[in-house]
């Protein structure tokens, strides 16, 4: 079951598209989150990949803040910061050896939740479409 069908069956009717966008981030951000204990927990795991990944849930947090503060022009800067952290957070993932199995299986878990990123922003773009006083210059 989704996030979002999740939603539904715990209030009784649809979510909107602001609260899918929101639950697919939080989901995200949950899974960037193991990432990081896991990387921060290893003894194997280098600096440099604690760094990344600690940057990738700082934007990934940042993003999550734009969309629960209803600021989309904030949302998609945000967005790509946050596709470009995961760009590098893979490249640091492949790159570091050192990192133990259950930490790899943290950052795979991270990585499947990160394919849904562009999924994620086509659904931010709709909703600031939509939003009265979106992107293209209202009040938020």
């Amino acid at each position: 079951m989704s996030d979002a069908q999740a939603y539904e069956v715990s209030v009784g009717e649809a979510a909107t598209p602001i609260q899918e966008l929101e639950s697919q981030l939080t989901a995200i951000s949950d899974r960037i989150a193991e990432a990081v204990a896991a990387v921060c927990a290893d003894p194997g795991a280098s600096p440099v990949l604690r760094a990344v990944f600690e940057e990738l849930l700082r934007k990934s947090e940042a993003t999550l803040t734009c969309v629960e503060c209803e600021r989309f022009r904030c949302f998609r800067e945000r967005m790509v910061e946050l596709e470009q952290a995961a760009d590098s957070a893979k490249a640091a993932a492949i790159a570091d050896e050192g990192a133990a199995e259950h930490t790899q299986e943290r950052i795979l878990a991270a990585h499947d939740a990160l394919r849904h990123i562009k999924d994620v922003a086509r659904c931010g773009q709709r909703c600031c479409d939509v939003m009265e006083g979106g992107c293209r210059g209202g009040a938020r």
